[in-house]
Parts: structure tokens; sequence; C-alpha cells
């Protein structure tokens, strides 16, 4: 039996990849029935007890991730909607700091039949959907890429609306839909340079440096001035040995500051490339606002950094 519906995924995927996008929607409805009844208050508490071992003090948070996680009884903004949408926000980071800082984008659709040999015609390029993060398909070789596989996976994901991982509020009214782009080649034997840049209303504060090398991913914590911080992400290494500081560093902080300036919070995700900045994501609610950083005083200085609405939330948004 799992052979033959290995064999219909298979077959859907090569010829039918929306309607095996239905189905997997499909197949979900009932597992998140029950779920989707739980309040946005409950759920978040019970999941943040569960990842981080604390008890979540949404009526009185101090630390960063207790105060995003009281954010999430807020309803989204159109704006945040739009920044979310890895789609929509380029026209968002076109018009505030120019599209020069753009992956060059080769397709942007709703329907996975659009991703074809005949519409993506780049030896090299990435897919990625727009309203969730895991959605990622990187193609090297185009003579030796499986298209079929491509859109399961891919499929897979659009039938999942990311709101039910975290309840973040940003992600529940996004259309999802699959962005190509350009495959952007390394420029160091650790791969691509890339810079999250924390900012709290509209002022960056501090920045992590990502870095992957033999199978190891770090993430390294650094002020504006490039003075790295003791304080690390729980479960994540550091590097131990110094980090050269961008040479971007000046135009990093200002692209993160004029894209930043709507929200209280935002994480702008960026790349120096060949010594270009390019954009890669705004994220409202990092590892969906369940994770902490190290020592925990640090997660409370951090917490210092955002200033919650004074005004009482009332009904939770989208609960």
């Amino acid at each position: 039996m799992s052979t033959m519906k290995e064999y219909s995924r298979q077959l859907l995927a090569r010829r039918a990849p929306d309607l095996l996008t239905q189905l997997y929607r499909w197949s979900r409805s009932s597992r998140f029935r029950d779920e989707r009844r739980t309040s946005t208050r409950a759920f978040i508490e019970a999941q943040y007890l569960g990842k981080t071992g604390r008890v979540l003090e949404v009526d009185r948070p101090r630390g960063l991730s207790e105060k995003l996680n009281a954010l999430k009884l807020l309803p989204a903004t159109d704006l945040q909607t739009i920044c979310a949408d890895k789609i929509k926000v380029r026209d968002y980071v076109a018009e505030r700091v120019g599209k020069d800082l753009l992956i060059p984008a080769i397709l942007a659709t709703y329907r996975l039949r659009d991703l074809t040999p005949r519409n993506i015609r780049q030896d090299a390029f990435v897919l990625k959907t727009n309203h969730d993060f895991g959605g990622v398909v990187i193609c090297l070789d185009r003579n030796a890429f499986d298209w079929g596989a491509a859109r399961a996976k891919l499929a897979d994901h659009l039938a999942f609306n990311h709101w039910y991982r975290h309840r973040e509020p940003v992600y529940r009214d996004i259309r999802p839909g699959v962005l190509a782009e350009e495959f952007l080649h390394a420029d160091s034997p650790d791969g691509l340079r890339e810079f999250k840049i924390f900012c709290f209303h509209g002022r960056p504060h501090f920045i992590m440096v990502i870095r992957e090398k033999d199978g190891v991913r770090t993430k390294t914590v650094f002020d504006t001035d490039w003075q790295p911080l003791p304080v690390r992400r729980r479960g994540a290494p550091c590097e131990r040995e110094a980090i050269a500081a961008p040479q971007s560093l000046r135009t990093l902080l200002d692209v993160a500051t004029e894209l930043s300036a709507p929200f209280a919070f935002s994480r702008v995700d960026l790349y120096e490339n060949f010594g270009r900045v390019l954009f890669g994501e705004i994220t409202f609610f990092p590892e969906g606002g369940m994770d902490v950083f190290e020592p925990y005083e640090w997660e409370l200085r951090f917490g210092d950094l955002l200033r919650l609405p004074t005004a009482e939330p009332g009904e939770e948004a989208h609960a």
C-alpha cells in the first residue's frame, strides 16, 4: 500500500501538482480542527513551557521571547503580513531601500504547475515558499534536477498554514506561493555571509552572524560596533575565533534601520556577497518566539529594549 501511495504521489507531482497540494491540505484539516479551538494564549503558554522549560508570564513579560509571545495576542498589521510574505515583501524593500538589494527573481507563482523547465531556464536557482520556513529547494544543475520531487516537497509546504506552528499572526493570512530566485554563489569557504540584525523601534541593537562549516551552524552575537557580546542562542554554538567585521557594516545597519522603521520589533536578515548587500527576509518572531538567549540576564536586557503597547490587548488575535 505504501508503495502505491508513493507512486500516486510522484505521479501527481509530475502531472497535477496543485491537486497534490489540495489533497495534502484536506488530509490535514481534521488534524488541526481540535487544535484550532485552543486559544492562542493557552497554546503559546503550553508550547513555551515545553520548548524552554520556563513558565510564560504573558501578563508580565520581561524577557525578549516573553514579550514576543505577548505580541502574538495582537492582530498583525497589513504591513507586517506583507513583509512576512517573501513574494510581496520585495515591493516593500524596493520602495524603501531600492531594488538593487533584491536577489534577482525568476518567477513568482501561486501554481505549482508553473514550475517547469520551460519557465525556469537558469542552470542554478532556488525555489522557496513565501509563507513559512523550510520550504526551500536548491538546484545547482538543471540537467540533474528532479522537478517532480521539488514539486512534491513544495506541495507539502503549500498545504500548511504556518500560523498553526507557533501562532504567529503575521502568517495566518498569507496566500501560499513559490518564489524562484537566482542562486547566489558564495564568496567565502563558509558559504554566504548572513547577518540577522535585531531591531527595536526602528533601531538596530545587535547582530547575529550565521556561519556554517563542516556541517556545524554557529550563531555569534555582536553589538552594532562589532564588539562580541557574551551571549549565545540557547543550544547553538558560537564561533571561538574572531570574525572580521563585514566590509559593508555601515550599509547593513542603514538598510536594517530603514526596513525596520515601522515596527516595534523586527529582525532584518541581510547578506554580504561579493561586496554587495542583499536582502534575505524580515522576521517578526524569530524561532517562533520559542527560543531564548543565554545567560538569561541577556534575555532580560534584550527584553528591556522592546516597549509593548500600553493598552490592554483585549481579545486575542485569531484565537
